[in-house]
């Protein structure tokens, strides 16, 4: 069973228990809510966030986004119509007049980009491994220098590309370049002579 924790921002006491008791009765996903203020928000850890609109300033989106170290989702939480440019902000959003099946919808969408997201992410040796093809190493020179088999390489390139969708070492190396694993210089060139 997934397990979530979702920080929630909103001063109704009605509400939250009243989102907290919708939340405990998903199918096959458990969500933890954990109510907090908005002062508790500097280096939000917290994957998701329900919050009030008219609580957060597009200014506090905008540095809760940029002091945390993860992607935050964060979902609007109302209770009357509210102008288009304060939701654009946020990233779902929630009615207390929608039914249990919507709520459970967006917040398992919004859970799923993220699970996505932290799929594309590689670990450390494959890094090293994307590298390593980048500067236009073999895949038995990549093994030497890293200590490991070739065919553990190979299992790495094979999860690089099922976890980047990039399957050429000309789009490898445009990654390695825009993620800042490997600076222009490093690259060698195959020049023909």
């Amino acid at each position: 069973m997934k397990r979530v924790t979702v920080a929630l921002i909103h001063d109704s006491a009605i509400i939250c228990a009243g989102l907290s008791a919708l939340l405990s009765d998903l199918r096959d996903m458990s969500i933890s809510l954990t109510r907090i203020k908005l002062h508790d928000l500097n280096g939000c850890v917290y994957p998701v966030v329900i919050a009030d609109p008219l609580m957060l300033s597009p200014e506090k989106i905008e540095e809760m986004r940029s002091g945390s170290s993860r992607k935050i989702r964060i979902v609007a939480l109302y209770s009357s119509a509210l102008p288009a440019e304060i939701l654009r902000n946020y990233d779902g959003t929630i009615s207390i007049y929608d039914s249990i099946d919507t709520i459970e919808s967006t917040l398992r969408q919004l859970i799923a980009d993220e699970e996505e997201e932290e799929a594309k992410i590689l670990s450390q040796r494959e890094k090293d491994v994307v590298v390593g093809i980048v500067k236009g190493m073999a895949n038995k020179e990549i093994a030497a220098e890293m200590g490991v088999s070739v065919n553990t390489v190979m299992t790495h390139r094979r999860n690089i590309a099922s976890k980047l969708q990039i399957h050429s070492p000309a789009g490898l190396t445009i990654y390695a370049i825009v993620s800042k694993l490997v600076r222009l210089e490093e690259i060698k060139t195959q020049l023909p002579r």
